[in-house]
């Protein structure tokens, strides 16, 4: 105990809900800049396939397609994360009309939940661990939440990319010209020209050091 904190509780916990509030604004920046990037990155992907798309090289529009699919489920996470920072944020503001009623915080599930979502993303693991620590300390979170918060991590389901998202995203970034690509061979059915399913086939390798490798040798 720290006997020369002469903050009352309520001042206290207006402290730390002040800076638990300026750590979720500089993360939200982060996820804003990432989102950004994302973005370009998308847009680069799609020139390229445009330009393979003219050439008509299979393999590298199935490759870059995939990458651009694995990018959006990434952005989404990112998206939903963002969303969770602003629930825990709004949680903890909450909580301290609690503190200047009662002088104590209480437990919350709410936050426990968008914590244990947040766990999921990996740039988020470390502060998401410190505002566990932080929130056990300020009474918002028990020792028992915190055990689900990092169990959410050994449940964590990966998503992958299916051979309809790859289809959907050649048809959006290649709209109007997939009639000019000769029919491709798709699990052994012939497409036409004038079908939707230029996409991969079902054998697609899903390991990203495979999908990285093919990128390095597109781009070399």
């Amino acid at each position: 105990m720290n006997f020369f904190d002469k903050r009352t509780p309520y001042e206290k916990a207006k402290d730390q809900t002040r800076e638990i509030s300026k750590q979720i604004r500089q993360e939200k920046r982060q996820l804003d800049r990432q989102i950004k990037q994302s973005d370009r990155e998308i847009q680069r992907l799609s020139t390229d396939i445009r330009k393979h798309a003219a050439s008509n090289n299979k393999e590298a529009l199935r490759t870059l397609a995939k990458t651009i699919v694995k990018i959006k489920h990434d952005k989404s996470r990112l998206y939903t994360a963002k969303a969770n920072l602003d629930t825990i944020d709004n949680a903890v503001k909450n909580q301290l009309a609690n503190v200047k009623i009662t002088g104590i915080m209480q437990k919350s599930n709410e936050i426990a939940r968008s914590m244990a979502q947040l766990m999921k993303v990996g740039q988020l693991q470390a502060i998401t661990a410190q505002f566990s620590k932080e929130f056990i300390k300020m009474g918002i979170m028990g020792e028992m939440m915190d055990e689900a918060v990092g169990a959410a991590l050994d449940n964590d389901d990966l998503e992958e990319e299916t051979d309809e998202e790859v289809a959907k995203v050649l048809d959006e970034i290649l709209a109007g010209k997939l009639g000019q690509l000769p029919s491709v061979v798709v699990g052994g059915t012939v497409v036409k020209e004038n079908e939707r399913a230029v996409a991969a086939t079902a054998d697609v390798d899903s390991e990203e050091d495979e999908m990285e490798r093919r990128l390095q040798a597109l781009r070399s």
